[in-house]
């Protein structure tokens, strides 16, 4: 019998965890080969709090909340909310925007499985869309939550799920929707006014502030950025220095499996045949990264502090291990020699064996036959791309015409 997840007995938060893992293992560059999930996960909460990597567009924190107010007091109002959100996938498809990117179900129509309602959920808690004690989307039209059907208006919204001051539903939404993804003016602002309320002091907060450079690759490298202090400013130089110093923990085990992957493959079947060099050259690179980041200076208790008080996390005790020992060998033989160095091997190799077991790759020959020539080899950046995007999306409403 194949083997399943189990979504029923999860809260919001855990299903929304397990999207994010499910679209992590599609990426090759930034599955969690090592174990180092955890801690990237606790530190994109703070710096950008309520997302997840399956965000795509602003409008929808929006476009939700329409699908769902239209059909309140309605017989059957879950059945017309799906179908709301299954016609908005057809309408966005036929608008002729020539920006229709991010559109959930671009390709299977009304078929989607996942509906936006599904990843945008605990974001829009999060932000004060969607009142708190709605936990999921089931809960708003669940027996006992009564939504008053009259002329009175101000008690329908003093019943409703969703903010009282969300932006009017547009005449003939979702058979009709002007202009696709961009955001009006009123909505950009009322989408900023979310995150200064609900995520203060945040980088995500700074952004609503300072836009976002469409190019840059991550957070720290953007322009919008330069100038911030406080606790935000400080998490960002923590999230730069774990995520640059354990880029080459990364590195040195695909330059490991590309070692074992030529000696086991026989060079005519071999996918990947400069694997090697192309590791010991980006082992090079990061070495210079290294030491303009100044990590031989980096205190990596700081990160812990933060971790196991503000954030209050829960860390694996083996992954507090394995990322202190690997920050401490590097800054003390330096980044130049890793690539060679028997202890970095070691460490790399070991925590591989206890983090998948019979499942490693290394010393394993038939799963190195497996290998796709890169597993989790990319820098963390911490939802960086979704978390941009949507920044970009709010500037560009507020920069429109009234």
């Amino acid at each position: 019998m194949p083997s399943t997840i189990a979504w029923l007995d999860a809260d919001t938060e855990d299903q929304a965890r397990m999207r994010d893992i499910i679209k992590l293992f599609t990426d090759r560059d930034s599955r969690d080969e090592l174990g180092l999930g955890q801690v990237r996960d606790v530190i994109s909460d703070g710096l950008f709090p309520g997302t997840t990597v399956l965000l795509t567009r602003a409008r929808y924190l929006l476009f939700v909340p329409w699908c769902f107010q239209l059909v309140e007091g309605k017989p059957d109002p879950s059945a017309l909310a799906d179908k709301n959100e299954r016609q908005l996938i057809s309408t966005l498809r036929k608008s002729g925007s020539d920006d229709l990117s991010g559109l959930l179900g671009a390709r299977v129509g009304q078929a989607l499985q996942t509906l936006p309602s599904t990843i945008y959920w605990g974001t829009m808690r999060r932000y004060g869309i969607v009142r708190e004690e709605y936990a999921w989307k089931s809960d708003v039209f669940a027996p006992g939550v009564h939504i008053e059907d009259g002329d009175d208006d101000g008690a329908r919204k003093r019943m409703s799920a969703w903010s009282h001051s969300i932006p009017s539903i547009p005449a003939e939404f979702p058979y009709r929707i002007e202009d696709a993804f961009e955001l009006t003016r009123e909505e950009a602002g009322w989408l900023r006014e979310r995150v200064l309320e609900h995520a203060p002091e945040t980088v995500m907060s700074h952004l609503m502030h300072h836009a976002p450079v469409k190019e840059s690759r991550s957070p720290w490298s953007d322009p919008a950025v330069q100038g911030m202090e406080g606790e935000a400013a400080a998490l960002l130089r923590n999230a730069e220095a774990f995520s640059t110093a354990m880029h080459g923990a990364a590195l040195l085990y695909n330059l490991q499996l590309a070692e074992e992957y030529e000696r086991v493959v026989p060079e005519d079947r071999r996918k990947f045949p400069a694997a090697v060099d192309q590791y010991r050259g980006a082992l090079g690179e990061w070495a210079e990264r290294v030491e303009q980041a100044h990590i031989d200076q980096w205190d990596v208790g700081d990160l812990w502090r933060w971790v196991y008080g503000k954030a209050k996390a829960t860390i694996a005790p083996g992954s507090e291990r394995f990322i202190s020992d690997w920050v401490a060998h590097i800054q003390g033989v330096g980044p130049r020699v890793i690539a060679d160095d028997t202890v970095a091997r070691d460490l790399v190799r070991e925590r591989e064996r206890r983090q998948k077991r019979a499942l490693a790759r290394l010393g394993n020959p038939k799963r190195l036959s497996a290998w796709s020539g890169a597993a989790g080899a990319g820098a963390l950046t911490f939802r960086w791309a979704t978390v941009r995007d949507i920044a970009l999306d709010i500037h560009a409403g507020l920069g429109r015409d009234a």
